[in-house]
């Protein structure tokens, strides 16, 4: 009998994350395929294109940020945890000897 795995919520956002992706590649695509008819028409794309620019350098101005603080966050966490391992390692030892002391 196979096992069947269910998929985690964040395979889950993330297939959604993807396809949106995906979706607004393919709409940009075909937006910039098409050719501007008139002058105002061009300058008018052009002037789209450069805010669109400037939105993308903005988000990942924003991630670049976002990530530092989580890897900062990422590493305060991992040097908790070894901390608590190490005190819970401890108090089994501890434990362990005040219990062959009552033997």
């Amino acid at each position: 009998m196979a096992a069947t795995t269910k998929p985690s919520l964040l395979e889950l956002q993330i297939d959604v994350w993807k396809s949106r992706a995906q979706a607004k590649q393919k709409w940009l695509e075909r937006t910039l395929a098409d050719a501007a008819k008139t002058p105002r028409e061009a300058k008018r794309q052009g002037s789209w294109i450069n805010q669109a620019l400037d939105a993308v350098k903005r988000g990942q101005d924003e991630i670049k940020y976002k990530s530092a603080l989580l890897d900062v966050y990422a590493a305060h966490l991992s040097a908790l945890e070894m901390s608590l391992m190490a005190a819970a390692e401890h108090r089994v030892g501890d434990e362990d000897t005040k219990s062959k002391r009552k033997e």
